[in-house]
């Protein structure tokens, strides 16, 4: 089959998910948004780029029958603002305020985790991490992907690292003062109870975000609304984070059945990643990462979807019927989606690309993989990974796993228990993790 005609067999994949499930499931996760910030009398709602782009196109449309007043004030409704960031804009600046603090940050697990992208989170330049590399005798091996135990080792390594704390320092304390001239720009200092909203996940930029402001004087923390949170961040108040689908504690199933990265892949804004900000002739504003944009024609087709969606939920007739999607037939095939797609879905929305780390890299979502990866994925050898017992491994992982397993093609069902016998007992430790905190 020709390559277009494969596109375009994807793109219609695309869309019929997009309208039929994808899209209802997440506008109702918006008009909770609206409900819950209005219950508890937040007067502005800063969404975050990009995750957060269709949720605030859904929340204009929502709000424009008043339905976040209807928990609220009518005369004083919900402001929505769309908020230029990202994990890297928020954490170079912060990395200003917590010092050698910021190797827990900068040494963080992912998907493929080199010591390029390591020391590229720091916020050096090329030319620093080359520097850095040569200092630690490892000039030849910065896109060696690192084993869960040499990550852990690098923490203490780039501690005694003189050189790059300097180096990191000098980018922080540069970044800090644009980033907070934007932040006072936008409004985040002002004097108004105000939340944010984002996929979520760890609410790690909600409490970044918190600290600069506080450090800029803001009195008042933050709120967050989320679509799920797996864990909160080190001393966070949970009183002031919200999930919708799941939180720390509780809803195990629901976890095992979903992939974060499938969801922040196909709700995000077209348009590149913010970096850092600068003053210009008008103000403050964002710095892209490049003019590149990744995956346009399907997040136009969600956005689309999800902004058709809003439209029709908001009308008085389809109301019943929008209120109960969070236990109906769209959200079963939310779950089956997520967990387990058949072949036309792996292969629209696995192509797709996507990154887990602060800066795009463009891999693709459902990584191919061969038997024998997929395998090294299994419980067994995963938990082994966890507990540290054997030699240090390298597993090669995918950011939508079940995807992989469906385009290897090869025991699918086996491969897809395997995976989720694993994600039970992660989730289950880290449940029990959680709960001791308490």
């Amino acid at each position: 089959m020709e390559e277009r005609t494969v596109r375009e067999a994807c793109m219609e994949t695309v869309r019929r998910s997009a309208e039929d499930v994808l899209a209802p499931v997440y506008v109702d996760f918006v008009e909770w948004i609206l409900r819950s910030a209005g219950q508890k009398g937040i007067r502005r709602i800063y969404f975050l780029a990009r995750d957060g782009y269709p949720m605030y196109r859904a929340a204009q449309i929502l709000s424009r029958q008043n339905l976040a007043g209807r928990s609220g004030s009518a005369e004083r409704p919900i402001e929505l603002r769309y908020l230029k960031c990202s994990r890297y804009a928020l954490r170079i600046p912060w990395f200003h305020l917590i010092g050698t603090q910021a190797v827990e940050q900068i040494c963080l697990g992912g998907i493929d985790v080199t010591l390029q992208k390591v020391l590229k989170r720091a916020g050096l330049t090329e030319e620093e991490v080359c520097r850095t590399a040569r200092r630690m005798g490892r000039a030849g091996e910065r896109n060696r992907i690192l084993s869960r135990q040499e990550l852990q080792g690098l923490r203490e390594i780039l501690l005694r690292d003189q050189q790059f704390w300097e180096d990191v320092s000098a980018h922080a304390r540069a970044a800090y003062e644009p980033a907070m001239g934007y932040f006072r720009q936008e409004g985040l200092l002002d004097d108004v109870p105000a939340a944010v909203a984002d996929s979520g996940w760890t609410g790690s930029m909600q409490q970044t975000l918190g600290r600069l402001l506080q450090s800029g004087g803001r009195k008042e923390g933050l709120d967050g609304y989320y679509f799920g949170l797996y864990h909160l961040p080190e001393g966070a108040d949970p009183e002031r984070y919200h999930a919708y689908y799941f939180g720390p504690t509780g809803n195990i199933r629901r976890k095992v059945w979903f992939c974060n990265s499938l969801f922040e892949c196909v709700f995000s804004e077209p348009a590149p990643m913010t970096v850092g900000y600068r003053k210009g002739e008008q103000g403050y504003e964002p710095v892209p990462e490049d003019p590149v944009i990744r995956n346009q024609e399907e997040l136009s087709i969600l956005l689309s979807a999800v902004e058709a969606r809003a439209d029709k939920s908001r009308q008085p007739g389809n109301l019943r019927e929008f209120r109960s999607l969070r236990e109906s037939r769209n959200l079963r095939e939310f779950r089956r989606l997520m967990g387990a797609p058949d072949s036309r879905e792996a292969e629209a929305f696995g192509r797709m690309k996507f990154t887990d780390d602060v800066l795009d890299a463009g891999q693709t979502l459902a990584a191919p993989l061969s038997e024998a990866e997929i395998r090294g994925n299994h419980f067994l050898p995963k938990i082994r990974g966890l507990l540290g017992i054997g030699e240090p491994k390298v597993i090669r992982e995918s950011a939508w796993m079940e995807g992989s397993i469906r385009l290897a093609g090869r025991r699918v069902h086996m491969h897809l228990l395997q995976n989720r016998m694993y994600r039970y007992a992660l989730y289950l430790k880290k449940q029990w993790t959680e709960s001791r905190k308490r």
